[in-house]
């Protein structure tokens, strides 16, 4: 299985446009008769600097957008009486006191929702369920800091009222397509993948996977189902 990488990507397609563009630029102002060629070349890289650092800046604004929507709506359903329709359509924060993180889920890997949470690998249960519940993030975003855990540290999910406190049991690196890390389990566990090395330049080789097993104290939550919240 491979987790889609987001910011990642599209750093990596942006910087793709940029050389094109530095090239081109480039054997357009050395052309004869032309003036000052590197001059009219400095400013045109600085405008495409400017351009790709206004993107970058646009989708962590999207994504803080977001989280701040999703986390108003937990706050809103925290203060009243969970029931049935708030259990069904409830936001569920995942939080990691050690590494400073909380952050609402998504459900979905796909871009969009990568973009602005930690995602949901649909084909798993949902966090707080018996069984494997699998959640990717960004590796420059909201998982930046994971290679940080170790076995012992506290993984909470929050939820409808409910909290999932989870002890981190292992950690590994795996190749892309290694897909045991997301086969079902039999006990309740909450698995975190992101690409690794954290600071790797471009596309990461492998994947850092964190394993978390549900603490005796709380009860998996059976009934309850992923939130459906979007943009």
């Amino acid at each position: 299985m491979v987790i889609p990488q987001t910011i990642s990507g599209v750093k990596g397609q942006a910087a793709h446009i940029y050389g094109g563009l530095h090239a081109m630029l480039q054997g357009r102002f050395t052309a004869p008769g032309r003036r000052s060629p590197r001059r009219l070349s400095s400013t045109a890289l600085l405008a495409s600097g400017l351009i790709l650092l206004l993107f970058a800046l646009c989708s962590y604004a999207w994504m803080s957008v977001e989280q701040h929507r999703l986390e108003t709506r937990f706050a809103a359903s925290a203060a009243s009486p969970a029931d049935t329709a708030d259990v069904h359509n409830a936001v569920t924060l995942l939080d990691i006191p050690k590494i400073n993180l909380q952050a609402a889920i998504l459900e979905g890997t796909d871009r969009k929702s990568l973009l602005l949470a930690p995602g949901h690998l649909e084909q798993t249960v949902w966090p707080g369920n018996s069984g494997n519940a699998v959640v990717a993030g960004h590796r420059d975003t909201f998982f930046r800091r994971l290679h940080e855990l170790h076995k012992g540290d506290e993984v909470l999910v929050r939820r409808a009222g409910h909290q999932f406190r989870y002890s981190v049991s292992k950690t590994m690196i795996v190749s892309p397509n290694e897909l045991s890390v997301v086969r079902p389990s039999n006990d309740t566990r909450l698995t975190l993948v992101t690409c690794y090395p954290t600071y790797y330049i471009g596309p990461a080789p492998k994947r850092l996977v964190v394993v978390a097993t549900l603490q005796p104290s709380a009860t998996p939550a059976t009934s309850v189902r992923p939130v459906t919240a979007h943009p």
